[in-house]
């Protein structure tokens, strides 16, 4: 019997070509579709898992106000060891540099520049599971400059030789680090990336006890079994212990005194490790997270998606299906029965879903290169890498031909046969029409439900590009690393200014788009229990011009005023309202940040108009400018002529290798750094208008299968019509009519649910675009066009048809 079922199976496909066609590669698209997806998923759900503590590692926070606003994965230098004294539940602590500054690396001849190095306590090796290949992990970083590197970092300095003990230069910092450790190369699915780790030892400070800074960040192992609640309620009496006398002693006040005003706050939170990638609160983050609510949208695009291809192939296979009415009846008169029937039609269906398998596999293979960078990850797919992953496909493909084919195999095999010989078999199955126009109404719904996702995604980061942010970020040029200039930065900058082709130059120590440090601000007279976090930066005396940003009030910092080097600040409008001042010019903040000595003071010379030196996912923050003299500057920022960049680049280069001493040129443009502020929301946009193409597609076969059903049944009918007069167009309206209603019917459907989920989803911005009934209307519009589009051709070929030989027809 099975074997009768197989080759009529077969005849059917070579039969019908076309229909099977469209079937299998419906299938096997919206397979590879959830097969790429859960790949994705599973890729983002297994961040750091590979650590064999992982359920036990925790990271510290700090919060430095009463919202969740202020959480920041930062925490004090000493933090780590008061831990280890204090609390018995925290087995190890390791500190963690998290500055992705690049350095000039030698050794001889080679010289490189690093961006993955970091700093840590000896005990990381103890908190994370990183494998070594040569050294010995629990003495590798227990000196001052020893360092242990990846295998990629020891083949590209010392070839084939043993690295250990031998020596890589530092040449910024003129320091040399011995290497005491390989390890396997950090993995992609790792919240944090390195190359190299220096003992924490080697940083100047690395001793420092204050507790006023927050620089570095803490990771923690629990014992297993402890409840987190009631360890992070033992902060409660860590904080005065530490951090208290400091807090006196810089502010003058009591830390107890100072939570007395509801507006302050200062704790510590423990986040898991296994949430910080996708769960984080947190506002500092080694890499760029993802986000758990994209986990949610792609996963519920998969369903969606195989769903499309379920419902395609029961649409068509219904209609392919009506012309083996009469196998249907001759069967049943010849003994079978309903359960032989629906074996025989979802075994079918079976077989069609495991050759879409096999496409679907090979389609993944191909598109998974260009997926991973799409993606933004280096996603993997091995057929017999894990021993689950056939099995799992297998019951996959299981899944979904039983899935596909029920409909199909209930449908025909519930008939009777004296209808189905008759040829009658469609006058008794309202009931099964019915539910064949729910599933059309169901897929179309959730092709505009993708599309109004897609569309408003694309909106928002359209309207994040071209929202005006206060300032000038258009052909600006950025040089990391300018502190390798040293005493050569005025030389630099004299010579560049000497070219029309260049604008203006500024040294900061940070620039829009990048890291600002909260820090604690008093006003001169004001209570020392009154204290406002202020988003500070240093930039000098050309940072004004070189991002052509407006002045409300007062003045920027003056050369000709050598004061302004000193003792002046400048804030803008938002710090004007968080500090409640009427006339801010002129009033003064203590020079330190929440110093409590008389006396030294920074005075308030400008007001500057808000402008966004984060992204549109945060309300403009109060934010401080200071003088760079205070600080050593980072980036070096060229504002050039739009014409002729390349030729622009070139002076640039040529003079950063005359007055660095030959370092390593690089460069970024400060727009583009910008707009990588939304690089999740770029991947997500991108990722859904691929697969809201793919739904549409898969959709549109399924209207076909309507249409090739409606015009097979009705095929007397037209002859008939036509016969009494009736025009093409009106066969072709008759036709396209009720695929029409149930399109609008879907848009009014899905709208709701979509604009609830994406109103939800643009929370995120704080500046965002509004959702607008020309939203609406434009997917209803483009859905019902390219259905249109889809039946023309079938519904065209029926109204042409000769009418004698539809007359002929049964």
């Amino acid at each position: 019997m099975f074997r009768n079922y197989f080759k009529v199976a077969l005849r059917n496909i070579r039969r019908q070509k076309g229909y099977s066609f469209i079937n299998i590669a419906g299938l096997a698209i919206g397979m590879a579709c959830s097969i790429l997806i859960a790949i994705f998923v599973l890729y983002e759900l297994s961040f750091d898992k590979h650590h064999e503590k992982a359920s036990q590692i925790y990271r510290i926070g700090a919060q430095f106000g009463p919202t969740t606003d202020m959480r920041g994965a930062f925490t004090a230098p000493p933090m780590a060891q008061a831990l280890l004294d204090d609390l018995p539940e925290i087995v190890h602590a390791a500190r963690y540099s998290p500055w992705p500054r690049n350095y000039l690396v030698s050794i001889g001849e080679k010289k490189f520049l690093e961006k993955g190095i970091k700093y840590a306590d000896a005990s990381i090796f103890d908190v994370f599971s990183i494998p070594f290949t040569s050294g010995n992990p629990k003495t590798a970083l227990s000196d001052p400059f020893t360092i242990v590197i990846t295998e990629d970092i020891s083949r590209k300095y010392f070839g084939d030789e043993n690295p250990l003990g031998k020596t890589l230069r530092f040449e910024d910092r003129e320091e040399d680090y011995l290497v005491k450790g390989v390890v396997e190369n950090c993995p992609g699915n790792s919240h944090f990336q390195f190359d190299m780790i220096a003992s924490y030892l080697s940083r100047k400070g690395s001793r420092d006890t204050g507790w006023m800074g927050h620089s570095l960040f803490t990771y923690v192992v629990l014992q297993e079994g402890v409840i987190l609640s009631q360890l992070e309620a033992k902060f409660q009496n860590f904080i005065p212990k530490h951090f208290g006398p400091q807090f006196f002693a810089q502010t003058g006040t009591r830390y107890e005194d100072y939570l007395k005003d509801e507006k302050n706050y200062y704790g510590y939170f423990l986040e898991p490790l296994l949430d910080i990638h996708l769960r984080s609160d947190a506002n500092e983050n080694l890499s760029i997270r993802g986000r758990i609510v994209y986990i949610y949208v792609f996963s519920i695009i998969a369903i969606f998606i195989l769903l499309l291809a379920c419902i395609n192939y029961m649409n068509l296979s219904t209609a392919r299906f009506s012309k083996r009415s009469k196998e249907v009846g001759i069967r049943k008169v010849l003994g079978s029965v309903k359960k032989q029937l629906v074996f025989q039609f979802i075994g079918e269906s079976i077989l069609f879903s495991f050759i879409a398998l096999v496409l679907s596999i090979l389609a993944v293979k191909t598109v998974l290169p260009a997926f991973s960078n799409l993606a933004d990850r280096q996603l993997s797919f091995h057929l017999f890498g894990d021993v689950w992953v056939l099995p799992v496909l297998i019951g996959y493909a299981l899944f979904v031909g039983v899935l596909a084919g029920s409909y199909p195999a209930f449908f025909l095999s519930t008939c009777q046969p004296v209808h189905t010989i008759k040829g009658s078999l469609y006058k008794k199955t309202h009931g099964n029409l019915l539910l064949r126009r729910v599933l059309v109404v169901l897929q179309f719904s959730i092709t505009v439900f993708i599309f109004l996702g897609t569309f408003v995604i694309s909106s928002q980061l359209r309207y994040v590009r071209n929202q005006k942010l206060g300032f000038d970020k258009e052909q600006i040029v950025v040089i990391p690393r300018a502190f390798a200039l040293g005493r050569q930065a005025d030389a630099f900058k004299q010579e560049l200014l000497k070219y029309s082709s260049i604008l203006s130059l500024s040294n900061t120590e940070s620039l829009p788009g990048r890291h600002f440090n909260p820090n604690g601000h008093r006003l001169e007279g004001r209570p020392a229990t009154e204290e406002h976090t202020l988003y500070t930066m240093y930039g000098d005396h050309d940072f004004l011009k070189l991002l052509n940003l407006e002045i409300e009030e007062g003045r920027y910092f003056s050369r000709e005023i050598p004061a302004d080097s000193i003792s002046a600040v400048v804030i803008n409008e938002t710090a004007v309202k968080e500090l409640g001042l009427k006339e801010p010019i002129g009033k003064r903040f203590h020079r330190e940040f929440g110093d409590a000595a008389e006396g030294e003071f920074v005075t308030i010379i400008g007001v500057l108009k808000d402008f966004h030196f984060l992204s549109l996912h945060y309300e403009i923050l109060p934010m401080i400018i200071r003088p760079l003299s205070e600080r050593e500057w980072f980036y070096t920022s060229i504002k050039i002529r739009p014409e002729n960049i390349k030729e622009s680049l070139g002076l640039i280069e040529k003079a950063w290798r005359t007055f660095s001493g030959g370092q390593p040129f690089e460069y970024s443009f400060l727009d583009e750094d910008f707009n990588n502020l939304y690089r999740a929301e770029q991947r997500t946009g991108k990722i859904s208008s691929i697969f809201f193409f793919l739904a549409i597609f898969i959709a549109c076969l399924g209207l076909l299968g309507l249409v090739s059903f409606s015009a097979h049944q009705r095929t007397k009918e037209i002859g008939i019509r036509k016969v009494l007069g009736a025009s093409i167009s009106r066969i072709i309206y008759l036709l396209s009519k009720e695929v029409m209603i149930l399109v609008i019917v879907s848009t009014f459907i899905a709208s709701p649910i979509a604009y609830f989920v994406m109103s939800n989803w643009l929370q995120n911005f704080a500046f965002r675009i509004k959702m607008t009934v020309w939203m609406f209307i434009l997917t209803a519009l483009t859905i019902l066009f390219m259905a249109i589009l889809t039946i023309s051709y079938q519904a065209i070929k029926a109204a042409c048809a000769n009418p004698a030989d539809a007359l002929k027809y049964e």
